[in-house]
C-alpha cells in the first residue's frame, strides 16, 4: 500500500505535468506575425478565435496613442508588438515643417495590455522626398519592421536600413543609398529574414535588391538593376523543386534570385511596368502580381533558368488592383481597392466578382493601401476609412460582417494577427481587437 507521502508526490507530479503540457500548447499555439503580411508575407491566419465583429465598443480589448503617423504594419513576437511612426516633419500638407526636423520612431508594445514598453528614435541622415503628392498620402514610415525574437529590423528610407536588440537598443545602422525613384512617393518596401539574412528591395533608394548579415549589417550580396526603381514591392521565398527562390515584383519583370548569394535564377516579363506597389502572392509554386496604372496582372510558375517568359506564365490579363497584396483562399485571389472588393479565379485569372462596399471616408486616387488576409474560410479587407469587411472564401460575394471603428485619422496599415487577436494601426492610434465574454 502507498504512503500518504507518496500518494501525494504523484499527484503532485501529475499536476505538474499538467500545467507544464498546458503551457507547452499554449507556447505552440502561440502564432508569431513576425513581418509583413505574417508568416513569409502570405497572409494567412492559422488562428481560431479570432472575432469577425467589432467596433469602438464591442471587442475592442485595448488602443494605445502613438506619437506620430504613419502606414507599417504592426509585427507580432510573442508578448511585444512592434511598429514605426515619425514626428517632426510632414504632418500637415499646408504646413509641413522642414525636413531636417524629421525624426522615425521604433515603438514597442505590450500585447496584452497596450502599454508603450520603450520608444527608440532615430533623426534623419539625409533629406526625404518632400512632402507633396502622393506621398502625403502615406508619409514617411511606411516600411513594416521584422523580427526574429531577438532583434527588430527596419528601413528607414534614405537613413538606412536599422537593427536595433528587443529593448529597444541600436546595434547598426547600414546606409542602402539615398536616391529617389522618379515620381518622388517615398518609401514603402519591407524587409524579410532568410536563414542569417536580412533582405530589402532597396529599389527606390539604391536600385538593388540587397542582403544583410543580420548580426553586423555587412552586406552578403547585392543585385543592383536601374529599372528596380519605382518598385515597392516586398519579397518572397518560393519553395520549389527541392530549392528555394526569393522572388519579387519588379517594374516589367517578375526575378527570382538565389536566396544565399542573389544569382539570378530566372525572369519574366510583367505586364506591371510603370509602378509596383503590391507584393507577389503565392498558391503550388505560381507566383501572382498586379497592379499599376492600368490594372495588369500576371500568373508565373516558379522554377526554370533564365528568361521563361515563354515557358513559364500561366496566364496575363487585366485585374483592376491599387498598392495592396492579395490574398490566396480556396484557389481564389481576394483584393480590395477604392472600395472595391474583388476576387479572380487564380487557374484563369478571370474574375467571379466585383462588388462595392460601403462609402468609406479617406479614399484617394492610391486606393486603399491595406493587403487582404485570410482567417479560417474568411477573408479581411480593411480600407483606409477604418472599416474592416468580412467575407466568405467564396466565389461570389458573400458579406460576413462591416467591422468600423471610428477614427479621426487614416488606415494604410495591414492590420497582424496573433494568437486570436487582430492589431489594426491608424495613424494615430493601435488597437488590439479580441474576442470579449
Amino acid at each position: 500500500m502507498e504512503s500518504r507521502f507518496l500518494s501525494a508526490f504523484k499527484v503532485t507530479i501529475a499536476i505538474f505535468s499538467l500545467v507544464a503540457c498546458s503551457a507547452l500548447v499554449e507556447t505552440c499555439d502561440a502564432e508569431n506575425w513576425a513581418r509583413f503580411r505574417g508568416p513569409n508575407g502570405a497572409g494567412i491566419s492559422e488562428s481560431t478565435s479570432v472575432p469577425l465583429e467589432w467596433d469602438n465598443q464591442s471587442n475592442l480589448k485595448w488602443s494605445a496613442d502613438l506619437p506620430g503617423k504613419g502606414s507599417s504594419s504592426p509585427v507580432v513576437f510573442e508578448d511585444q508588438i512592434f511598429l514605426t511612426a515619425y514626428t517632426g516633419y510632414g504632418l500637415d500638407r499646408a504646413n509641413p515643417g522642414s525636413p531636417a526636423n524629421l525624426k522615425r520612431h521604433l515603438l514597442c508594445f505590450d500585447r496584452n495590455t497596450g502599454a508603450e514598453r520603450w520608444r527608440a528614435t532615430v533623426d534623419s541622415d539625409h533629406d526625404e522626398d518632400p512632402y507633396k503628392g502622393f506621398i502625403c498620402e502615406h508619409g514617411y514610415a511606411s516600411s513594416t519592421p521584422v523580427t526574429d525574437g531577438k532583434q527588430v529590423f527596419v528601413l528607414f528610407g534614405k537613413t538606412g536600413l536599422i537593427a536595433f536588440d528587443t529593448d529597444g537598443n541600436q546595434q547598426w545602422k547600414t546606409n542602402l543609398g539615398t536616391r529617389s525613384d522618379p515620381h518622388n512617393w517615398g518609401g514603402g518596401a519591407s524587409c524579410m529574414l532568410h536563414g542569417d539574412k536580412v533582405i530589402v528591395n532597396a529599389g527606390n533608394v539604391g536600385h538593388a535588391i540587397v542582403a544583410l548579415n543580420k548580426a553586423d549589417g555587412t552586406e552578403v550580396w547585392k543585385v543592383t538593376d536601374e529599372k528596380f526603381t519605382s518598385g515597392w514591392s516586398t519579397p518572397s521565398v518560393v519553395s520549389i523543386d527541392g530549392h528555394e527562390e526569393l522572388v519579387c515584383s519588379t517594374p516589367g519583370n517578375i526575378i527570382a534570385l538565389d536566396p544565399e548569394d542573389g544569382k539570378e535564377l530566372w525572369r519574366a516579363d510583367s505586364p506591371i511596368t510603370g509602378t509596383v506597389c503590391g507584393s507577389l502572392t503565392e498558391l503550388d509554386g505560381v507566383v501572382f502580381a498586379m497592379g499599376g496604372r492600368e490594372g495588369r496582372a500576371v500568373a508565373i510558375r516558379c522554377g526554370g533558368s533564365g528568361d521563361v517568359t515563354n515557358t513559364h506564365t500561366v496566364w496575363a490579363g487585366k485585374l483592376r488592383s491599387g498598392i495592396g497584396t492579395p490574398v490566396v483562399a480556396n484557389g481564389r485571389l481576394y483584393w480590395t481597392s477604392r472600395g472595391i472588393a474583388y476576387c479572380a479565379d487564380c487557374q484563369s485569372g478571370k474574375y467571379t466578382f466585383k462588388e462595392r462596399m460601403q462609402e468609406s471616408k479617406g479614399r484617394s486616387p492610391a486606393g486603399d493601401y491595406a493587403s487582404a488576409l485570410k482567417v479560417n474560410d474568411n477573408v479581411l479587407l480593411t480600407t483606409r476609412g477604418g472599416a474592416t469587411y468580412v467575407l466568405k472564401a467564396a466565389e461570389d460575394y458573400t458579406l460576413v460582417a462591416t467591422n468600423t471603428i471610428e477614427d479621426d485619422s487614416l488606415f494604410n496599415a495591414t492590420p497582424a494577427i496573433s494568437d486570436g487577436k487582430i492589431f489594426i494601426r491608424s495613424e494615430s492610434k493601435l488597437y488590439c481587437i479580441a474576442a470579449t465574454r
